[in-house]
């Protein structure tokens, strides 16, 4: 008996998404020989460094200014991911819904404190929320191990370093984000320690002054 239903077409093994500030994103695929040349030559916290990006195949070349990438992200379950900065053991995107629930966003009660104590070397789990130029955020999960007071101070810094910053994506493969783009970062606790210029606040959460 035929049918007119066609069959999927396999999906790439190594996809290259390329998000521009103007909020439109490309997609480039690349054979296995390519994709190792390009994982293997791949630094994240220099990704950004050169001035342009270029992608080319047998009928075109795209060219994209390395200043309006917000992010390149490769989607890919055949290498394995970079180590994470600063110690982290693990940082993940979520989705908008994912960090509201775990950081408790909707639940202020339940929220854990930034000052509450945690023994040096215990595993932390923190949510960020990274506010990047064109208005869209990115929503993360880190885990990491308590540090010394004098040390707690390294992750902003290394955020605030303008460099390429990497995670792990929900559907598979590593995203790369460019730190030069970042307009500010909002954590879910937060370490105890803060710098002594700190204004001390908190959220208003009504609909009249949304958060």
């Amino acid at each position: 008996m035929k049918t007119n239903a066609r069959s999927e077409p396999p999906k790439p093994g190594f996809v290259i998404r390329v998000h521009l500030t103007e909020g439109s994103v490309e997609s480039f695929a690349a054979d296995e020989t390519q994709a190792r040349k390009i994982w293997e030559g791949i630094e994240p916290a220099r990704l950004f460094a050169s001035p342009r990006f270029v992608l080319a195949g047998a009928h075109f070349k795209s060219v994209f200014v390395s200043a309006q990438v917000l992010r390149v992200d490769f989607l890919q379950k055949t290498y394995q991911c970079w180590q994470f900065p600063g110690g982290y053991a693990d940082i993940v995107e979520l989705s908008e819904e994912e960090f509201k629930k775990h950081a408790h966003l909707d639940q202020p009660k339940q929220m854990a404190k930034r000052e509450q104590p945690t023994p040096v070397g215990d595993l932390l789990v923190s949510f960020l929320k990274l506010h990047m130029a064109g208005g869209r955020p990115i929503f993360l999960m880190a885990e990491f191990p308590a540090k010394l007071p004098a040390e707690n101070q390294s992750f902003m810094q290394f955020l605030l370093s303008k460099g390429g910053f990497h995670m792990r994506l929900r559907e598979g493969g590593i995203g790369v984000v460019n730190l030069a783009l970042l307009t500010g970062y909002t954590v879910y606790p937060g370490v105890a320690q803060v710098p002594i210029d700190t204004w001390l606040v908190e959220p208003v959460l009504d609909k009249a002054h949304p958060q």
